[in-house]
């Protein structure tokens, strides 16, 4: 049976994949939370990273046995970099770049058509093209803006070159599905206020101080948290058509 390992940064980026295995078992790999489980054809095995390179280089290489190891996916959610992008929007991404000039990763394109097909099943608007992976959030229009301008890419994320390099060092195929969470022009630099950096976990008495003296804050708060479910709910019906094309 092949096997496919799928990384995503946070708990709830996992949740739209953990929806569609069965014979789920947890259990912690090297510092990390992982869930084996299993479709009709592949056994899978799904990787909480937490938030950015580092981590995700160290999750990634958690995922020892190589031998029959069949694809790296890299998901979760990402930051529109093109303008025409709207939260729930699927990005496939053809590269990934890293955003310190360390270099470009292409992802399998057998597979990344398979992506295709299976959210064109969902009919979710998807859009292929680079997508950079940088080192920090970028949290204002003006430096979403300045990255897609240097690196010619429509979205940004914190892991997928590191997945993509360790895929590569084992001769593995690697492809990159991300759903959209913000837009190009959403401003996002009070959420550094009160997210932890590592887990993306909100700090309650962070947040509760913050929003005491910046009230304004709970509308950033509830719009983030409907880009949230779209973003969310792309990938659960991706993941549940993409494991159906695996298995048919």
């Amino acid at each position: 049976m092949d096997r496919i390992a799928i990384f995503a940064a946070l708990h709830w980026e996992c949740r739209p994949v953990l929806r569609h295995l069965r014979q789920v078992a947890r259990q912690r790999v090297g510092g990390f939370t992982a869930w084996h489980g299993a479709t009709r054809c592949c056994e899978v095995v799904l990787v909480k990273t937490g938030m950015g390179i580092t981590q995700a280089a160290a999750a990634a290489q958690t995922i020892r046995d190589s031998s029959d190891g069949a694809l790296f996916v890299s998901t979760g959610c990402a930051g529109a970099l093109a303008a025409e992008l709207m939260p729930g929007d699927v990005v496939l991404a053809t590269t990934v770049v890293r955003g310190d000039s360390a270099g470009a990763f292409v992802t399998d394109p057998e597979q990344r058509e398979r992506a295709q097909r299976a959210a064109a099943r969902e009919v979710l608007r998807v859009v292929s093209g680079p997508v950079l992976c940088s080192p920090e959030a970028l949290m204002t229009a003006e430096h979403k803006r300045a990255a897609a301008a240097r690196y010619g890419a429509v979205a940004v994320e914190m892991e997928g070159t590191a997945v993509a390099r360790e895929a590569a060092r084992r001769g593995i195929p690697f492809i990159s599905v991300r759903a959209i969470l913000d837009t190009a022009d959403t401003e996002l630099q009070h959420a550094g206020k009160f997210i932890e950096p590592q887990t993306g976990a909100v700090r309650p008495l962070a947040l509760a101080g913050y929003v005491a003296t910046h009230p304004s804050v709970i509308a950033e708060l509830v719009a983030m948290q409907r880009m949230m479910r779209a973003a969310q709910a792309s990938l659960e019906r991706f993941f549940g058509a993409w494991f159906h094309t695996l298995d048919s």
